[in-house]
């Protein structure tokens, strides 16, 4: 895999957490301070008193050092983060208030593992603040509303390639071989676009911003080529929707409802197990119909169900359920994913407002970064 081209690059690209944009590898210094923590920790707790004193001595002489690091003097300064961590522990993920196995005496093998993610913890927080504080490589940390690239094993071994991978890790910490990095490195006299002769040729300039490219089509056809793949998926999700039996029409939904309920001196007959089908956009008919609306086969919006010469991407519409689900994929900068989401749900108001002939539309929009990430709504509408 190629590294980043930038010779002074943020190498904490390499040690941030895969949710922070990094490779997650393993820093030789930060499992060097883990292992003397985690040395400190056993001999602090030891249960030969002699080893407890000469631990308290070593500590007692570390604790006036300044600038050279220890482990016991580390272990004295993570002690209470420990303590709050311990007695205010909070929740950050959706499970629940009060989930999890809470416990108010953790033995020292829990107490040494609690101790390890502390000091993990907090060297990621450097990693992350010491990114947001540059101008140009930092640039990820303002990128709120996207899902990070998968940079799990399986998908670096067996995923796109090195040369995407290369690119992705490049793009964010904006070290690609544009002209106004190759100027800033003294490679190039000039950092003017190739294309449209913009002064500043910038990478967010080249992906999503040149209008010599937008022109010539080729921002059309990454869309077009993301538009593909999406196409394919839903053409093999609608025909096995078409092909069930169970449609869940209002009556059904009305009877699993009346179902979750218990009357008083009767027992629930149902296993625990069983439910009813989780529910989707497609749920309520099998005589779904699919439109795509590509630059070279451009489509009409159906007109029985309403007229307009707007052009959602995806139109899917089922006449048993008076439903049409429209879909718009928009390949835009991360850091304008929320923008473009804002932007076509302001476009596409009138069409979700459809009320002729009993018919009811859902937008969904998927927003795909143009440095490879997706943005949390597309999650969100897929799920």
């Amino acid at each position: 895999m190629e590294r980043p081209f930038l010779r002074s690059a943020d190498v904490g690209t390499l040690y941030r957490k895969r949710e922070h944009l990094g490779l997650q590898l393993t820093n030789i210094s930060s499992h060097y301070k883990h292992m003397q923590v985690t040395k400190s920790c056993l001999l602090s707790t030891s249960q030969d008193p002699r080893i407890q004193e000469i631990f308290l001595r070593k500590q007692t002489r570390v604790n006036t050092f300044s600038r050279i690091w220890s482990g016991p003097k580390t272990l004295t300064e993570l002690k209470p983060v420990l303590e709050h961590s311990l007695r205010f522990a909070g929740q950050t993920d959706r499970t629940g208030l009060g989930s999890g196995n809470y416990v108010a005496k953790p033995s020292l093998p829990e107490i040494r593992a609690k101790m390890a993610g502390v000091l993990g913890a907090l060297e990621e927080e450097k990693r992350v603040n010491h990114s947001s504080r540059l101008a140009q490589q930092g640039v990820w940390t303002h990128w709120d509303d996207v899902r990070p690239f998968d940079f799990s094993w399986h998908n670096l071994i067996y995923g796109p390639g090195p040369k995407v991978i290369a690119f992705v890790l490049n793009s964010q910490i904006n070290s690609v071989k544009t002209p106004d990095m190759m100027k800033l490195w003294g490679y190039i006299p000039s950092s003017q676009c190739p294309l449209c002769s913009h002064q500043k040729c910038t990478l967010h300039h080249v992906l999503v911003n040149c209008p010599f490219a937008l022109d010539q089509g080729r921002y059309n056809w990454r869309h077009d080529s993301v538009l593909l793949n999406i196409e394919l998926v839903l053409q093999s999700f609608i025909s096995q929707v078409n092909q069930r039996s169970d449609v869940s029409t209002v009556d059904t939904v009305r009877k699993t409802f009346r179902q979750s309920f218990v009357r008083e001196g009767t027992q629930k007959t149902s296993k625990k197990n069983q439910g009813p089908p989780k529910e989707n956009l497609l749920s309520k008919g099998n005589d779904w119909k699919l439109l795509v609306d590509y630059e070279h086969k451009k489509v009409v919006f159906p007109p029985h169900i309403y007229s307009t010469s707007e052009r959602p991407d995806v139109v899917i519409w089922s006449r048993m359920s008076r439903s049409v689900v429209l879909l718009e994929l928009t390949c835009c900068a991360e850091e304008g994913v929320k923008a473009a989401q804002l932007r076509r749900a302001v476009r596409y108001h009138e069409l979700v407002e459809i009320n002729s002939n009993g018919w009811n539309a859902e937008l969904v929009t998927l927003e795909i970064g143009a440095r490879g990430l997706i943005g949390n709504g597309t999650f969100r509408s897929v799920s």
